[in-house]
């Protein structure tokens, strides 16, 4: 009688990453390239002011967060892929990560 069995990863090494990982490292990814395009964005938002104040202050508020916020999360999500303890932690900081961009074009675009 013959049977396989997996082998369990080394001491010390992760696993291999899941797919929603996967889809993280995309996305993260998607995210530091949408910062330079927020930037943009997010300064020619303030034009709009005198219209919409109240979606400019939102706007600048997630500018701000875009370039100062977003690349440390996406560090902290890279980090935390490699640690089984951090794994948690850095699938949020992923997930955070993709929201300050995406949410100043949007309401950029919309000003």
């Amino acid at each position: 009688m013959h049977t396989t069995t997996t082998p369990a990863p080394a001491a010390g090494r992760a696993a291999e990453p899941s797919a929603l990982d996967t889809g993280l490292v995309w996305a993260t990814a998607l995210a530091l390239a949408l910062v330079p395009v927020a930037f943009l964005y997010g300064a020619m938002a303030g034009m709009a002011a005198d219209v919409h104040p109240r979606t400019v202050a939102v706007v600048t508020v997630c500018w701000w967060a875009s370039w100062t916020a977003t690349p440390p999360l996406v560090l902290a999500f890279r980090l935390g892929l490699g640690r089984p303890r951090l794994a948690t932690a850095g699938r949020w900081a992923g997930c955070a990560a993709c929201v300050p961009p995406v949410a100043t074009i949007v309401l950029a675009l919309g000003l």
